[in-house]
Order: C-alpha cells, then structure tokens, then sequence
C-alpha cells in the first residue's frame, strides 16, 4: 500500500510541474508576442503613405523616352519622434502571369534607370522623426522584351 502511495505521489507530482511549465511558458510567450506586435503596429502607425500605388498595362519604352512613362507620386512621412527606417518594393500579383522582374525597369526621383532586381527592392532610407520624403516613380517595360505585355503589381512601403 505505501509503494502505490509513494508511486501515486509521484505521478501527481510530476503532472503538476509539467502543468506549472506549461501554463509559465505560454503566458510568457503570450505576453513577449502582445510585445512585439503593439511594437510593430507603434512604428507601422508613425509611417504613413499618401497613396496605394497599383501597376497595370505598364508601357514597353526605351530607357531614353522614359519622359512618356507614367509619373507614380506620392510621399511618406514619420509622424513619430525616433527615426524610422523604410523600404520601398515593387511585387508582383501573384494571381496573374506577369513579366519577369529582369524586364522591368524603374527610375526613383529622377535617377538613372534601373532593372528591378528579384526581391522587388527599389528604395532603402531612413526618415527623421517627423521627416517627409516625395518619391517620383516611373516603372515600365524594356523595349527588349519580346513577350505578352502584362504586369500586374503594386508598390509597397515597409
């Protein structure tokens, strides 16, 4: 009878400290993640952008008569008081075909032309607290594709 006692004591035992470890471990996990996202929403709520910018039916143009190209404006602002970093990409719609990023090209407040490179990347900055940037962009297609013109995407800022 005092083997089944002390073996019962053990097993209860050993369900509670599973049960503290358990319940610790999630109220932590709960309580870091509730962290992370307030933090994340704080910075997401500082930036704002003027515009959603969607493409379709870019044009096929030569990097010399990007002056045809459609001008994309819009800005964005910290309205925070830390400095923001932001990152500014093109991604495609995935729903749809669409031309291979190597074909599409872009120029950023009036800078040199650029291919879009696989990640959709395009613009990397920080904002001061408070700071207002202008951002011009034009995307089109290289006039050396030779496929179905169709792009379907947008720009995002992040």
């Amino acid at each position: 009878m005092k083997r089944y006692n002390k073996i019962i004591r053990y097993y209860i035992c050993s369900i509670l400290t599973t049960l503290i470890f358990l319940i610790g471990s999630t109220y932590c996990w709960f309580n870091f993640k509730k962290f992370d996202v307030t933090y994340l929403s704080y910075n997401k709520m500082n930036v704002l952008v003027s515009d959603d910018i969607e493409f379709s039916n870019l044009q096929k143009v030569s990097d010399e008569d990007i002056s045809k190209v459609k001008n994309y404006s819009f800005f964005i602002s910290n309205n925070g008081s830390e400095e923001e970093s932001i990152k500014i990409m093109i991604t495609p719609d995935l729903l749809k075909k669409n031309v291979n990023n190597n074909y599409l090209k872009y120029s950023i407040n009036g800078s040199d032309v650029r291919s879009l490179n696989m990640d959709g990347v395009i613009y990397i900055d920080k904002l001061d607290s408070y700071e207002t940037k202008n951002i011009d962009l034009k995307v089109w297609i290289s006039d050396t594709y030779q496929g179905e013109l169709n792009y379907n995407g947008r720009c995002i800022v992040s």
